[in-house]
């Protein structure tokens, strides 16, 4: 089974459950800054349980997710109620042409597929929803930093039992790979690493013009060693 079909289920809650409902209401105090009032619908790209769009409502938004993964939509309308919310893939988004007025894409949830054409197409998929002028935030890992500092090999407890997550970047399709094993069970993530330069490329062939580029949260400038790489822009 491919592997971000397996692995978004309870593990991954469990083993990330420190990204929270604060993480999110900064962030989502972050964009506030940066895209100021949104006339319509912004989409939640990969919006997982639904955390930031329960932020984002909360400060006047009226956002739209979308994910592929069942069990954390599910796990989402259990915790905050019923959401606007679609089940689909990245690469073929139940929207129509131009209907949406902006859209969020947070924590690394891009570079999934293993083909640069699979990445590419998810990019055009981003542009092709969006209203001329509409707004985006971008959110991936900074490459040079995750190379710099990957732990190869790391414990940790979780409710469930003790975890081995294992690290290493692949060279021949450069792609960051964690192998994390919870008992008899072993799953993977495999992220596509992309330069600034090449998502910037990927970005202007698809009509999305990136305005400012940040290193965190925080509004820090970007550079090789800023935890986050975060495009601002707009649908040309």
């Amino acid at each position: 089974m491919t592997w971000y079909k397996e692995w978004f289920a309870e593990e991954y809650l469990d083993l990330y459950s420190y990204r929270d409902e604060e993480e999110a209401r900064f962030q989502a105090g972050f964009l506030r800054q940066q895209l100021g009032d949104v006339s319509g619908a912004i989409l939640d790209l990969a919006c997982g349980t639904g955390r930031h769009i329960q932020e984002l409502s909360a400060d006047g938004y009226k956002v739209i997710g979308c994910d592929l993964s069942y069990v954390l939509l599910r796990t989402g309308i259990a915790q905050s109620g019923p959401m606007p919310l679609a089940r689909a893939d990245m690469r073929t988004l139940p929207f129509r042409d131009g209907t949406l007025c902006g859209l969020v894409n947070f924590f690394t949830s891009f570079g999934y597929f293993p083909t640069d054409e699979e990445n590419d197409g998810v990019v055009r998929e981003m542009a092709r929803v969006l209203e001329s002028r509409a707004p985006f935030l971008f959110d991936y890992l900074n490459i040079d930093r995750e190379l710099n500092r990957l732990v190869h090999r790391e414990e940790r407890e979780m409710e469930s039992g003790k975890v081995l997550i294992e690290r290493w970047f692949d060279t021949f399709d450069r792609s960051f790979n964690k192998r994390i094993t919870i008992g008899e069970r072993r799953f993977m993530e495999r992220v596509r690493g992309y330069h600034l330069d090449e998502i910037a490329v990927m970005f202007t062939r698809a009509g999305l013009q990136v305005r400012d580029i940040f290193g965190d949260f925080a509004g820090s400038s970007f550079d090789k060693e800023s935890p986050r790489m975060i495009l601002i822009g707009k649908r040309q």
